[in-house]
This record gives C-alpha cells, sequence and structure tokens, in this order.
C-alpha cells in the first residue's frame, strides 16, 4: 500500500486521533467518523480485537507517512534488536531523518519534511541526504541548503513549531542546524498508540 495522499482529517475522524505529524489540522469540529451514516446516527461500533491492533498500527503508518512495506520492515528490524520490540520500533521511528527534521521545527508536518529532503535541500554530516528514511544517532548533525536559509515558511514555521523540540535536539536557528544529542525516546512520543497492539498485529 502506497503512502496516503488524500483528505488528511478524514484520517483523524476515521482513527480518532490527533495525528501532528500528519496534519496540524484537528477533527475537532467534526469528530465523528467519516461517512454519513455516522455522521447522523452518532454511533461508534465496537471494534474486534482485530480491528483494535488495525487502528492502533494505522495511527502509527499515517502520523510517520510510512506505507505498509516500511512498516513491516520497521517491525521486522525492531523485533531482531535486543531488548522490548515495540520501545526499539519506536526508537527506529523516531530516529528516521524526515521525522527528526520535523521534530526539530524545521518544517509543519512529515511530509513537508520529507519533501524538504527528495528536493536535495537538507544536508546530513555535510553532504546531501540520500532519503527521508535514514536513521541517524547521537552526534549525526543535519543542515539545510543555504539557499533555504531566508524561507519564509521555514523561518516561520522554526520559529514557532507545532510541538516543542525534545531536549535531545540541539538548534542553531540562525543556520538553520541541528545536532542530535540524543534521539526522542518512546515515552517523548507526540501521537497516543497502543505500542503492544501493533507489535501484536505484525506479530500474529
Amino acid at each position: 500500500m502506497a503512502r496516503y495522499r488524500g483528505p488528511r482529517v478524514r484520517i483523524l475522524r476515521r482513527l480518532g486521533s490527533e495525528l501532528p505529524g500528519l496534519t496540524t489540522k484537528t477533527a475537532a469540529r467534526r469528530p465523528t467518523p467519516p461517512g454519513h451514516a455516522a455522521a447522523q446516527n452518532k454511533r461508534f461500533v465496537k471494534l474486534s480485537e482485530h480491528g483494535a491492533r488495525l487502528r492502533e498500527k494505522q495511527k502509527l503508518r499515517y502520523h510517520y507517512g510510512l506505507s505498509e512495506r516500511a512498516m513491516r520492515r520497521m517491525y521486522e528490524r525492531a523485533s531482531r534488536m535486543q531488548g522490548d520490540s515495540g520501545r526499539n520500533m519506536l526508537a527506529l521511528l523516531e530516529s528516521r531523518l524526515d521525522n527528526l527534521v520535523w521534530r526539530a521545527g524545521v518544517t509543519r508536518t512529515i511530509p513537508a519534511a520529507r519533501q524538504l529532503i527528495t528536493h536535495g535541500h537538507v544536508f546530513l554530516n555535510g553532504k546531501r541526504a540520500k532519503s527521508p528514511g535514514q536513521f541517524l544517532g547521537s552526534g549525526d548533525v543535519f543542515t539545510l541548503a543555504e539557499k533555504c536559509l531566508n524561507r519564509e515558511d521555514l523561518r516561520i514555521s522554526v520559529n514557532n513549531p507545532v510541538l516543542d523540540p525534545p531536549p535531545g535536539l540541539e538548534r542553531d536557528l540562525d543556520k538553520l542546524a541541528v545536532k542530535v544529542e540524543s534521539t526522542p525516546g518512546a515515552d517523548q512520543l507526540p501521537v497516543e498508540v497502543d505500542i503492544q497492539k501493533v507489535i501484536e498485529y505484525y506479530a500474529r
């Protein structure tokens, strides 16, 4: 399944959760699930166990903007690592370059961060970043191309980030450079998700 490119608030309504990485909008004005009947009756069908696991997995997939194949690869990599698979998976997701560009406040959403990277405007440790999915660790530094330093949209975003940047990111706002001292942990996740249900979904 490819990345979702349709109406974003519709996803918030369907999952009943805010996903700040997907969109800065909320579903507060239309909190009911999408669909004429659901909006009229305002009743919620009880989810099966599989449905509950699927919903939690979809929260992560849409928040981070990943395809289903990429999500499964993330799970498989996390399950091979030592320690708890759920925390490992969240740590991997949070250490992606596109996520950290967003968490640093450079862009308003993760899709915007991905676009910035794929257009060649982000440099990682002095070299042009190859992929939004590169994993970063302590000591890595990413910067923006010089021609982006005066872009109004980026300046507005970095000075008024959607979320407070995590403490492990050291930001130089003048140069739009960010040094990763530590990647965000599972307890700093900006979206509410039951990671155990996600692991159960892929482990079935």
